[in-house]
């Protein structure tokens, strides 16, 4: 057989070689701007299809479906799976919400070493129960803040004041400590801000970034309510399953690396983050311990806890148990 002969003999048996499918996975996400959670989901589709050799692409969208109705849009499979944001989950899920909960958790370091003792399981069956999905990683947002016009250095400083709260546990809080939470959708807390609909915004100082507040109030507080704001990525269980099985321990590999990066980055994502507020004007005050005692003290925090049992007990899980949990292992270190 001549070269050119033998080159067409290759070219010939090549075009009937078996091609690796491509699977699309079409993944819902919030584009929360600034915040240490956008800037790890964007790399994901680019790391996954590295990973997998073009195997898996993953297509992000958000706005296909509404951040509160992704979880029933994954359950439902209309969604293959989404970065699904903890307090979403509240009503229907709130076993999830657990970081919300005031001084339970107010450090993502101790936080992260609970999640494959106990966390991460607990979060995952819930997962698995109410959504028919397979949780794959979990994050955190970067630290918590209050942004507002006017100085917020006690917890008597919060008395009358219209509060943008981002969880239930949160909204109990501050109407428990005489604020007024105040619901607003989230592309809008900037603009509500401004003009006064409400006097002060929660959220991450990362997003605070991303939403330019700097420019329209200049108060940084750092109170540790609702420190841990979690989100997963969860895919359809059919989705996942029809994953070929060679792929699917590449993939949670891949994920387990994306998660262990994020998780090592946080605390210098929150750093970069205040330092840039600060920067652009805005004043930090970080509350002492004694306010903080007086923000977490039972008086305070017993109702918050109690409706969070109740929403518990309403939705099959047991949030009693997992506190109890949480506690023991913070005696522990």
């Amino acid at each position: 057989m001549n070269l050119k002969s033998l080159l067409s003999f290759l070219v010939a048996w090549a075009f009937y070689l078996p091609v690796a499918a491509q699977t699309t996975w079409t993944v819902g996400w919030t584009n929360a701007v600034g915040s240490s959670y956008a800037e790890t989901v964007k790399t994901v589709p680019a790391r996954i299809e590295a990973a997998t050799k073009g195997r898996l692409k993953i297509e992000l969208y958000d706005t296909l479906v509404a951040g509160a109705e992704q979880p029933a849009a994954v359950r439902d499979g209309r969604l293959d799976g989404s970065f699904a944001v903890s307090p979403w989950l509240s009503a229907e899920a709130p076993l999830a919400n657990f970081g919300a909960l005031p001084g339970l958790l107010t450090d993502i370091v101790v936080y992260q070493k609970m999640l494959d003792p106990l966390l991460r399981e607990e979060v995952a069956k819930v997962w698995s129960a109410k959504y028919n999905a397979r949780q794959l990683a979990t994050g955190v947002f970067e630290e918590q803040c209050v942004i507002s016009k006017t100085p917020i250095h006690t917890v008597a400083d919060f008395n009358g004041k219209k509060i943008r709260v981002h969880n239930t546990e949160a909204a109990a809080l501050m109407n428990k400590i005489g604020a007024v939470p105040t619901p607003i959708p989230f592309g809008e807390i900037t603009t509500a801000l401004q003009r006064g609909i409400v006097d002060a915004v929660m959220t991450s100082v990362g997003t605070a970034n991303g939403f330019g507040f700097p420019s329209v109030a200049k108060q940084l507080s750092i109170w540790k309510i609702g420190t841990v704001v979690t989100w997963s990525f969860v895919v359809n269980q059919s989705s996942w399953d029809k994953l070929p099985a060679d792929l699917k321990p590449i993939v949670e590999a891949e994920f387990r690396r994306i998660e262990t990066e994020h998780f090592a980055r946080s605390a210098e994502f929150s750093k970069e983050s205040i330092d840039r507020l600060v920067k652009a004007g805005m004043t930090l005050y970080v509350a002492p311990p004694e306010e903080l005692a007086k923000l977490f003290s039972q008086a305070n925090v017993t109702t918050v806890f109690d409706n969070w049992y109740a929403l518990n007990e309403k939705a099959g899980t047991d949030g009693r148990a997992l506190v109890k949990k949480i506690n023991e292992m913070k005696a522990r270190k």
